[in-house]
């Protein structure tokens, strides 16, 4: 199983393979896979909280 981010809400969802729509906004979006590969984060089958921080961050940068 792998960590997916939508890339309209910023919803984070473990999943085999990414929806084709969110479930939480309900738009048609590109999920971005934020998953652990490394020891830093717990390895993989883990979310990648830093990877989520960075989108995000990049996100609200976008809108200003």
């Amino acid at each position: 199983m792998n960590w997916w981010m939508c890339s309209e809400c910023d919803y984070v969802l473990k999943a085999e393979l990414p929806p084709t729509k969110c479930p939480s906004c309900h738009a048609e979006c590109i999920f971005t896979e934020v998953t652990c590969y490394v020891p830093d984060c717990g390895g993989p089958g883990n979310l990648d909280v830093k990877m989520v921080a960075e989108k995000a961050r990049a996100d609200k940068d976008k809108i200003k």
